[in-house]
């Protein structure tokens, strides 16, 4: 026991300990810096309890909800919606209520059915946090029809798509349609380079272990398919990509995100950290 705390200290005293060194400064929020790409890795075990979505009454910044809303330690933008009217595009659940349906936005609904894609885009992935018969919670990553097992019933969950990993979804969620080798684009710009907002989930020793929510800003843009690899070089399990673009914000402390537009959009839905 001498011997790890004299290690410790003598690596604290020439400043080479990183942030989660001998597993001892692991229970807080770490942010790495690469490049124009920001990693925030959260562990689950603190702050499970503390992670959901949060829906606007109207379009805002993730930096108005920042701002006021005292007791958020992080705010990230969330999933997709109609920039004209704040319209949902895709699912949210706050404590087990459904607070945003793709279903509210019938002129949508009526156009994907008539261009047959409503099936798929309604299947696009999400973000879930599981609540089992004892309270406990759990994190995942699943398109939107996979359905819990008896033990769990979801809690939250935030959609937007598509799945990143374990496969990259991109036909299967209708972003894109293949036909003879080309491709045709159809949402979410995935086949070029934008700002990108994904969570990932990295798996601990009893379960999901770490949140990670990477922002690509505008000095780092990226494909889908870079985000993917991206993501496997982080050795995630799970990852999903949420409203990019001019979308892409975060609030957290000093820091502040914004596309390269040069401020931030306004926005329907969010993904919070509480204190």
């Amino acid at each position: 026991m001498f011997k790890k705390i004299f290690l410790l200290l003598t690596f604290l005293f020439i400043g080479f300990v990183p942030a989660n060194a001998l597993g001892i400064f692991n229970s807080d929020i770490q942010v790495e810096k690469d490049g124009g790409i920001y990693i925030f890795k959260v562990p689950l075990k603190t702050f499970a309890k503390k992670i959901k979505p949060y829906v606007a009454d109207e379009l805002t910044t993730v930096s108005d909800v920042y701002k006021n809303n005292p007791n958020f330690r992080l705010v990230v933008n969330g999933g997709y919606f109609d920039p004209k009217n704040g319209a949902p595009v895709s699912n949210v659940i706050i404590d087990s209520k459904k607070e945003e349906d793709i279903f509210d936005n019938l002129p949508l609904v009526r156009s994907l059915q008539k261009a047959d894609r409503l099936e798929m885009v309604l299947n696009r992935a999400e973000l879930r946090i599981l609540e089992d018969t004892k309270n406990n919670l759990s994190f995942d990553i699943v398109n939107h029809f996979y359905i819990p097992d008896n033990e769990h019933t979801i809690k939250h969950s935030i959609q937007a798509g598509p799945m990143i990993l374990p496969d990259l979804r991109l036909e299967e969620e209708s972003f894109v349609i293949y036909n003879g080798g080309k491709s045709t684009q159809l949402a979410g710009d995935v086949l070029k380079r934008r700002e990108r907002t994904v969570l990932g989930l990295k798996r601990g020793a009893l379960g999901f272990g770490d949140l990670y929510i990477i922002i690509f800003t505008g000095n780092n843009k990226v494909t889908l398919l870079e985000a993917r690899d991206y993501c496997l070089k982080l050795k995630l399990d799970k990852a999903l990509n949420m409203d990019g673009g001019a979308s892409t914000s975060v609030n957290y402390g000093d820091i502040e995100i914004f596309s390269d537009t040069g401020a931030q959009r306004r926005v329907k839905s969010f993904l919070v950290i509480e204190k």
